[in-house]
């Protein structure tokens, strides 16, 4: 085998190696979440609309949901100290991380906790807008945090 051979193999193979990777971090594990018609927070199930969602089985954490709740009422959920939303791949275009981040620490929105401890280690939080959008997701919560 000459050296070009050689090089064209082996950066074809790279390219092969780089696509499947870019295709199971983006796409392979995530399935798209059941559509819902209505939400329990706290002790209330509030009907809610423009339901999109996705999560996967490989990790607990890769779950993200948006939706729309028509009408807010004060419900009985404790507040989230350190919600931290995680990215979600880029084709799901309702959450974005970055702006939830943002609108959660000047105020625009409040995090709240859904369930302590869902899964070892992992919460579920929400952030809830005035205008009844909500987002939720999953993180790491305190226990397998440094804080």
């Amino acid at each position: 085998m000459n050296g070009k051979s050689f090089i064209f193999l082996f950066l074809s193979g790279v390219v092969v190696f780089t696509a499947a990777l870019f295709y199971f971090q983006n796409y392979a594990y995530y399935d798209s979440a059941d559509i819902r018609q209505d939400f329990l927070l706290g002790n209330k199930r509030y009907n809610i609309s423009k339901y999109q969602g996705i999560d996967s089985e490989s990790s607990a954490l890769k779950l993200r949901e948006c939706f729309v709740i028509d009408s807010l009422d004060n419900f009985d959920l404790s507040k989230y100290k350190k919600p931290t939303p995680l990215t979600a791949p880029f084709w799901f275009k309702c959450f974005n991380a970055e702006k939830i981040t943002k609108d959660l620490s000047d105020g625009t929105a409040s995090a709240f906790l859904l369930k302590k401890e869902e899964f070892d280690g992992i919460d579920d939080v929400i952030a809830v807008y005035p205008d009844g959008k909500v987002y939720r997701w999953r993180q790491l919560n305190s226990k397998y945090t440094k804080e």
